[in-house]
C-alpha cells in the first residue's frame, strides 16, 4: 500500500486485516504500513492467518492472540513475545482481537457486532445466520445450514414443499413421486443442482425448520421433532449434533 494513501486514511474506527490461504508474506514495506493504520485505529482485528500480517507490528507483543491451529507452532517460533491461545476461536486483549480458522471470522465479526451493539443485536444477527453466538469446541466450524434451489422448476417446487411440510413422508420415492420424475432422475437432480443427496437435502431443511420452532415457539422439543419430522427427540438430536454440533435444547438456551 502507497504511503499516500495511508496519509489519506484518519480516524480509523475498526481495522480487520483478514487472513488467507497459507501463511502471507510479510514484506517489510506492509508491516509498515499496516503498523502505521492500526495506529490509527480504535480496534484492530485479525482474521485466521491474518495474525502473520500483524503480529510483526509488534502491536500484539506481550498480549494474547489465537490463529490457524494448523500453524500455531511456526507462530510461536516466529513470535515468541505473544502467547497463543489455540484453543479459542476468538481472542480479546484490549483494542486487539485475532480469530483462529477462516471460519471463526464470522465469530469474530460477531465479538464486534456484540462490543458496539450489545448482545442481544449480536444474538439476532447469528440466529439469521443459523448458527451460534459462540462455538462450542474452540474453531470448530460453523455449520452455516445453506440450501441451494434447484433449477429443475418441477424439483424445486418440491423443495418448497418439504420446507412448508417436512413432517411429510420425505422418502426418495415420495420426492420423485411429487415432482413427476424418476427416482434415478431426482437422485441425479439433488447432486447436480442441489450439491447433496435428497436424504442430506431433508435433514437440512428439518434441521433449519425444528431450530427455527425451538427459538419461536415454547412447544417441547419431542412435540418439535414430531412436527419437523424426525420422529422422535432422539434422532433430532442426532441431526443437530451432526449438522449444528449442539444439541437442540443447548441451541434453544442461546437464542430464546
Amino acid at each position: 500500500m502507497p504511503d499516500g494513501c495511508i496519509a489519506d486514511v484518519d480516524d480509523i474506527g475498526t481495522l480487520i486485516v483478514p487472513g488467507m490461504d497459507g501463511i502471507p508474506k510479510t514484506e517489510p514495506e506492509t508491516v509498515r504500513a499496516l503498523g502505521r493504520l492500526a495506529g490509527r485505529a480504535q480496534r484492530v482485528a485479525a482474521v485466521c492467518t491474518g495474525a502473520f500480517l500483524l503480529a510483526p507490528t509488534g502491536l500484539l507483543d506481550g498480549r494474547e492472540a489465537v490463529t490457524h491451529w494448523q500453524f500455531t507452532e511456526e507462530f510461536s517460533d516466529r513470535f515468541p513475545r505473544i502467547t497463543l491461545r489455540p484453543p479459542n476461536s476468538v481472542v480479546t486483549d484490549g483494542h486487539l482481537t485475532t480469530s483462529g480458522g477462516a471460519a471463526s471470522g464470522l465469530d469474530l465479526a460477531l465479538s464486534l457486532v456484540e462490543e458496539d451493539l450489545g448482545r442481544d443485536v449480536a444474538r439476532r444477527t447469528a440466529r439469521l445466520l443459523v448458527t451460534y453466538l459462540r462455538t462450542p469446541g474452540g474453531q470448530a466450524q460453523f455449520a452455516a445450514l445453506r440450501i441451494r434451489e434447484a433449477r429443475n422448476p418441477a424439483l424445486r417446487e418440491v423443495q418448497l414443499q418439504v420446507f412448508a411440510t417436512p413432517g411429510e413422508d420425505w422418502s426418495l420415492r415420495a420426492l420423485a413421486r411429487r415432482a413427476g420424475l424418476s427416482d434415478r432422475h431426482v437422485t441425479r437432480l439433488f447432486r447436480t443442482q442441489v450439491g447433496m443427496t435428497a436424504r442430506e437435502y431433508v435433514e437440512r431443511v428439518r434441521v433449519t425448520v425444528a431450530a427455527r420452532m425451538l427459538i419461536e415457539s415454547h412447544q417441547r422439543p419431542d412435540v418439535i421433532a414430531r412436527e419437523s419430522g424426525f420422529g422422535t427427540e432422539a434422532t433430532m438430536r442426532r441431526s443437530f449434533l451432526r449438522l449444528l454440533q449442539v444439541p437442540p435444547t443447548e441451541y434453544r438456551n442461546r437464542f430464546s
